[in-house]
């Protein structure tokens, strides 16, 4: 018995000097050094916020049921052309029907794979009921209390005059890039539309496949990890899929006064219990762990401890992660039932009770992989299972953490911030990003914005606001990771 205590013991000591070795070695992975921070006197935020003010004035709303509006969407090109003059001389100007724009501006070597810039021109419909509620009207474009507001300066007319913003003070100094650099706006992200596919398709006819694409997605927080006090840039490396599955039950139907023992909307409630009971399964691959391992060195010692020793605390950090909406989200495919019909009628039953559940795909899992999964929690014949084909898509594929594109992402970013944490992380909405995978392994989707919990509440919500100064550091990301990508030099 004393020899068994002492050699669990000394089994005990040997795990711990493991896990403190391991601990006192975690450190962050290398990452490339900052980029020198140029001065920027061609920047003057002031006139670059009147100038996304006045896109932001145009009302270019998707809606689910009908077209887009035709002549906000031909005004705000006219308004682009005349704001940006310089980008409208210089670079080649197409649009892909029926409202995206696509410019080339060709670099001095074609034999360079281009790089492509993104953002869209859409953006979401406000509801009457809440204009009330917006201190200042969603497409006033008003600058006020050093913000611009509106809708778009968040998601994501933000992006695109940006990039404006950095081509066309880059081209009044003189700079002519070595690779050729394409800036695509799609007009119909915000309905998960064929906008940006289009474009792919023109890519793909002409034989082009970029070196890389950055598009909206993640930004800049803080407070994202308890202890970690460093502003924290959040790039998507991935994105997930989506899948609304349709559950539909048939019955017999009849009076309410003599209800049979189940109902149709019984049975189907039942299902969707069942479902909401039995979640996919966590997991901390992929982009996550990589996510962990970024801020991980950052942290006090006892998280730092956990973090380094993954192979034994994993399940612990799971079940703290998971234990919140948005952390969860990035550890599995995530179920949300979101609409349910019945009988028209409070005294009727429903020949048929219907239901949809929406399915965010982690990388790893499929649309094929979430309707086996439904019909094996629910395991009843009656309730029969489809997949809305319309709207699904698999997740995209992980784009790579040490090629050159996301490496000079953090180059930039530093040169301003030095002490930013640039990590990789999982996006689980949908950008028009994924479109791209076709013709480049490498998407990354990063809006460089500093945005409050309160600031990523407004998108899609009401007083959707941007600050002047921080729509200020986006135009200089965007201008620093050019000068790092697609080098260049004074124009002949």
């Amino acid at each position: 018995m004393k020899l068994t205590l002492k050699l669990l013991a000394a089994g005990l000591l040997v795990l711990a000097g493991v896990v403190v070795g391991r601990t006192l070695m975690y450190t962050a992975s290398p990452v490339a050094a900052p980029a020198a921070a140029p001065r920027d006197t061609m920047v003057n935020d002031s006139a670059a916020a009147e100038r996304l003010a006045r896109a932001v004035r145009f009302p270019t709303v998707s809606w689910t049921d009908s077209a887009p509006p035709r002549e906000p969407f031909l005004a705000l090109h006219r308004q682009l052309e005349a704001d940006f003059p310089r980008v409208h001389r210089a670079l080649a100007r197409e649009v892909v029907p029926p409202y995206n724009l696509l410019f080339t501006w060709r670099g001095s070597d074609t034999t360079l794979a281009p790089v492509v810039l993104m953002g869209h021109l859409d953006v979401v419909p406000v509801e009457a009921a809440a204009l009330a509620r917006w201190h200042h009207a969603p497409f006033s474009g008003d600058i006020a209390e050093g913000f611009i507001w509106g809708r778009g300066t968040l998601d994501d007319k933000v992006s695109v005059l940006a990039v404006l913003e950095a081509v066309e003070t880059l081209l009044a100094e003189g700079f002519q890039p070595t690779r050729t650099v394409y800036l695509a706006f799609g007009d119909d992200e915000e309905v998960a539309g064929s906008g940006a596919d289009s474009i792919v398709q023109r890519f793909r006819a002409r034989g082009i496949h970029p070196e890389f694409v950055i598009d909206e997605g993640g930004a800049i927080v803080r407070g994202m990890f308890p202890g970690v006090t460093r502003p924290i840039a959040v790039v998507g490396v991935a994105e997930k899929g989506y899948a609304s599955v349709i559950l539909t039950v048939d019955a017999a139907g009849g009076h309410s006064s003599m209800p049979p023992r189940e109902t149709a909307v019984g049975i189907l409630a039942a299902g969707i219990v069942a479902l909401e009971q039995n979640p996919f399964p966590a997991h901390l691959s992929g982009p996550p762990s990589e996510m962990l391992d970024a801020v991980g060195p950052s942290l006090s010692f006892g998280s730092r401890l956990a973090f380094a020793n993954r192979w034994l605390f994993d399940p612990l950090i799971i079940r703290q992660l998971a234990a919140t909406p948005s952390t969860n989200a990035m550890l599995r495919t995530t179920t949300a039932p979101t609409m349910f019909e019945g009988s028209p009628k409070d005294n009727v039953l429903p020949q048929r009770a219907r239901a949809v559940v929406n399915f965010r795909i982690r990388p790893g899992d499929s649309v094929a992989g979430v309707l086996a999964h439904v019909n094996a929690v629910i395991a009843d014949p009656r309730v029969v299972a489809k997949v809305d084909a319309r709207s699904a898509t698999e997740p995209s594929p992980v784009s790579g953490t040490r090629t050159p594109a996301f490496l000079a992402i953090g180059q930039a970013l530093r040169a301003r911030q030095p002490d930013v944490l640039v990590t990789p992380s999982l996006v689980v909405g949908a950008t028009d990003a994924r479109h791209y995978a076709v013709i480049t392994p490498n998407a990354y989707r990063f809006l460089p914005l500093e945005l409050e919990a309160s600031d990523i509440a407004r998108v899609h919500g009401n007083d959707e606001r941007v600050g002047v100064a921080n729509y200020g550091r986006a135009v200089r990301f965007f201008r620093d990771l050019l000068r790092l990508t697609v080098a260049g030099g004074a124009s002949k």
